[in-house]
């Protein structure tokens, strides 16, 4: 991630309550991806975003939800009608649940 995207970010955890609940930072190839995405977590599929098509979203993208300051990494990405309006059920992974745990062990000198 490179830097300007890093600041990007730090502010929107800073202000992550003037957010509308629902509001993402899509991050792709390390750079911060305007506007926010309006999604929302699924309760009826674990690990899933439903966010509106209007904007393109990428197998690899990351959805960087301010206000829990939890990383989502797209990995599947499938398109769906309903009502007169397309949307995208996005399938994702944190990065905390593509590695297992290891700890690192501080040594103060």
């Amino acid at each position: 991630m490179d830097i300007n995207a890093n600041l990007i970010l730090m502010d929107y955890f800073e202000n992550a309550a003037k957010l509308k609940p629902g509001e993402f930072v899509l991050l792709r190839d390390g750079k911060v991806i305007d506007p926010l995405i309006h999604g929302k977590f699924t309760k009826e599929h674990p690990a899933t975003i439903r966010v509106s098509d209007n904007q393109e979203i990428l197998a690899g993208d990351t959805l960087v939800y301010p206000k829990t300051q939890q990383y989502c990494i797209a990995d599947d990405i499938r398109h769906y009608f309903s009502e007169g309006e397309g949307y995208y059920l996005v399938h994702y992974h944190t990065p905390q649940m593509c590695t297992p745990p290891h700890h690192k062990h501080h040594h103060q000198e």
